[in-house]
């Protein structure tokens, strides 16, 4: 045995050291994220409206999806920049102290919200033409960052219902009121609710040298489903994120109208949605084009808000038409709102 370690080890010593800089590579995580091309998820895969007769569109509307890993390994990092389809871009605020879990737990929950802002902005506008359209809502004051110092961090689930706080003149329930009933240094008892509707408990610190609790708290809406007609069912899936909003308030809409606002055309799109129909940023632009271009899409939607700002998706979308040789005429639809995007697929002709 010791005839054989003599006489391999001085060969094993010189491998071992590009074996383990192998590993290095592969698996170390640096605070870069890398973003890819993805794919689209049709609407209907996320959102099933029950209507009495169950709607078949002759087309279909998709939302598109960027891969993204945070945290890329060095290997990751190489391969990224031969790509002309990826871009890589420095973690930077809440991401570069989250984990990769919190990560995704945070993209869950702006797709939850996103989702219901979709329908809200769906049921309102069909209720124009049709009465029998119903909705009601239940506001929610949900957990959506957390800083690193913050007391009991680990306590508290990110996307977690706040529900009230003991604080210097009793209970607080409305979460805008905390600061003014806190005192800096003191620990305060939070209670918050999980997504199994379960009520818990939290001591926390309000910093005395920031003077906050290091709690991000966004007032949502929910579609309350008791007092919703159509109803509906939410369809589990691993895509998260806001940027799907628009496409899918736009085919819950085309479900609870009369007549096929798809005119048999794929339909795909990206933006966020407002409650009030508004349409918003999203990021990974040329992924999202590249992505619709190669999956044969018809018409394409994207957000359009300012002409003289560069990084408008519209005008970035543009120019990576040009970088890549696509020809957006007539395939390339700016849209500001919900009823834009709805007043083009109107004026359309075909099947409707």
């Amino acid at each position: 045995m010791n005839e054989l370690t003599n006489r391999y080890w001085p060969a094993v010593k010189y491998l071992l050291v590009p074996y383990l800089f192998l590993l290095f590579l592969l698996f170390y995580p640096i605070p870069y994220e890398i973003a890819a091309p993805g794919g689209l998820t049709e609407v209907d895969h996320l959102v099933e409206i029950q209507t009495v007769e169950q709607k078949v569109l002759s087309g279909s509307f998709s939302t598109t999806y960027v891969i993204s890993i945070p945290r890329m390994t060095f290997f990751q990092f190489i391969i990224g920049t031969f790509s002309p389809f990826t871009d890589i871009n420095k973690l930077q605020g809440p991401n570069l102290n989250y984990t990769n879990t919190e990560i995704i737990q945070i993209a869950y929950c702006d797709k939850a919200t996103s989702v219901h802002a979709a329908i809200i902005v769906a049921y309102q506008a069909a209720q124009i033409d049709n009465p029998s359209v119903q909705f009601g809502l239940d506001e929610r004051v949900l957990v959506f960052g957390k800083t690193a110092g913050m007391t009991n961090y680990d306590q508290v689930g990110l996307c977690d219902d706040f529900v009230s706080m003991q604080g210097d003149q009793g209970v607080v329930t409305n979460y805008l009121e905390v600061g003014a009933n806190t005192t800096s240094g003191q620990t305060y008892t939070f209670t918050f609710r999980n997504s199994s509707g379960n009520e818990y408990f939290v001591d926390i610190t309000k910093n005395a040298e920031t003077n906050r609790f290091g709690l991000t708290f966004n007032r949502v809406y929910f579609v309350n489903k008791n007092q919703t007609f159509p109803t509906f069912t939410e369809v589990p899936n691993l895509v998260g994120g806001p940027s799907g909003g628009l496409l899918q308030a736009m085919h819950i809409y085309a479900q609870l109208i009369e007549g096929d606002l798809t005119k048999g055309l794929k339909i795909a799109g990206t933006g966020t949605i407002s409650y009030n129909g508004s349409v918003g940023y999203i990021g990974g632009v040329k992924q999202k084009i590249i992505t619709a271009y190669y999956n044969n899409v018809d018409l394409f939607f994207i957000p359009f808000l300012d002409a003289n700002y560069i990084y408008d998706n519209y005008l970035e979308a543009l120019r990576v038409c040009e970088e890549f040789g696509i020809d957006p005429t007539g395939w390339l639809i700016p849209v500001a709102t919900f009823q834009q995007a709805i007043d083009y697929l109107e004026s359309l002709g075909g099947q409707s």
